[in-house]
Order: structure tokens, then sequence, then C-alpha cells
């Protein structure tokens, strides 16, 4: 048996083992929504390009896609977030991607929408991450796949904002309203979805994910978005005890104060 081949029937025996290890059907289906053929043929081609080595397990599943971690050959971690392609998905994302001077052309094509999507959530790491903003590294992006930094330690992946407790809600709190100043300022972006759904904690200090919707400042509904993401962060840190001001937060992400 070659090399290729043995790869391609590790990564299929994987899949199954999540399909079978998960008797909720709910769930099932949506593996085999995550895994078409074109799927595998995208793991499969960053498997024999080694970019990962093997799928290890499953990490989160969102509504737009599910993440796992894989090792890459020679032993590092890395986050895999594969997107599922169907309508559904492309329905909950359109808004995003039109009024992007980035990202023109979509049309109808669903599958065309969502590889594009990846596209723009691997843009949206590289602009942070140059920007200095604490988000996982992005490595690689093939069509519907992106594989970025593992967030967690050897044992566990990182924790949700939400189901940590905090040492200390007003430095995290002033921290994240300075990460918001910088990808509006210097990286140009709003992150339309931040909350504490959307942020890992790491060795206390707060890691922000799931930047696919992110926009450019100059998009149509950019201030809407970046006020409806003051909104959730400061009702979030106001449960903690953090008193803040919506308006001056605003002024001081745009550099207004």
């Amino acid at each position: 048996m070659g090399f290729s081949e043995k790869k391609r029937m590790e990564l299929e025996s994987k899949i199954m083992s999540y399909r079978y290890r998960d008797k909720d059907s709910d769930q099932r289906k949506t593996y085999d929504e995550v895994f078409d053929e074109k799927t595998l043929m995208t793991l499969y081609k960053l498997m024999t390009n080694n970019v990962i080595d093997v799928l290890d397990f499953p990490l989160a599943t969102g509504k737009e896609g599910n993440v796992f971690r894989a090792n890459t050959i020679d032993g590092k971690r890395l986050a895999v977030k594969i997107y599922r392609v169907s309508n559904s998905t492309f329905k909950n994302i359109q808004k995003y991607i039109q009024g992007d001077r980035r990202f023109r052309g979509v049309g109808k094509n669903h599958r065309r929408g969502i590889y594009m999507w990846a596209q723009k959530e691997f843009r949206n790491l590289d602009r942070m991450h140059e920007n200095g903003i604490r988000v996982p590294r992005p490595v690689f992006c093939e069509n519907n796949v992106v594989v970025m930094e593992y967030i967690g330690t050897k044992d566990t992946p990182a924790r949700h904002m939400k189901d940590v407790e905090l040492e200390d809600p007003e430095a995290i709190f002033t921290h994240l309203v300075e990460q918001m100043r910088m990808m509006y300022q210097d990286a140009d972006l709003v992150h339309c979805d931040l909350s504490e759904y959307n942020i890992l904690m790491l060795d206390g200090e707060p890691v922000i994910i799931d930047v696919g919707q992110a926009v450019l400042v100059t998009h149509p509904m950019a201030q809407e978005f970046l006020i409806r993401d003051i909104n959730n962060i400061t009702h979030f840190f106001n449960k903690h005890g953090v008193e803040s001001d919506k308006d001056e937060v605003l002024k001081m992400i745009k550099g207004d104060a």
C-alpha cells in the first residue's frame, strides 16, 4: 500500500469513528454535511502536502462549521476549521460578504460562496495577527478548510470566556477594548460578532476567534456591527461588576476620545 492510499484510509477511518462514536442522529447528520466528498479531497490534499498529518478529535461545533484538532508530521498541534457547504450556511453569511470590496462576484453559487468565506476568515486572521491582535495565527486555507493555530494546552483546548471564572474582569475588559481599538484603527476591521462566545481564555488572557464575518470599516454596516459588539462586551462585563459608558468605549475604539 502506497503512502497516499494509506493516508486516505486513515482519514476515512477517523471520520467514520466520529460518526459512530456520537449516538445523536443530528450530530451524525452534521458530520455527513461536514465531510462531503469534495471536503474529504481537500483534507486529503492537506495531508499529502504535509500541512497536517492527521485529524485528532473534534473541538467545537458551530452554526456554519466544525473545528477539529490536528497534528502535524512533526508533532505540532493545529486547529482545522471546516465550513459546511450547504444552502442554509450560505444564506447566513451573505450579508457579511456583500459590501466588502475584497470579495465580489459571489453570485448564487453557494459552494463558491463558502470557499470565499473561508478565504475571508483566513485573510481576516492574517490581517489581525499582523497588526498585533491576539487571534489564532493563520496557517493555510484551501477551499472550505482553514488551518490555524491551536489554542489550548497539551491536554485540553482553551475554554470560552463565558465558561471561565475571571480573576480580574476589569483588566480583561480594558484589554479587550484595546484589542477592538487596534482591530478598528490598525487593521481597519470590525469583528461583527464579538461576545463571550467568540473569545477563548488562555493563561488568563483573551484570544479572539471566529473572525470570518469581520468586515472592513468601510462596509456600509460596519458602524452598526461595531455598536453591537460593544453592547455585547459591555453587557457581559457589567454582569461581572465592570461599569462602563458605551459611548465612551465607542469613542475610544474609533479614536474620537
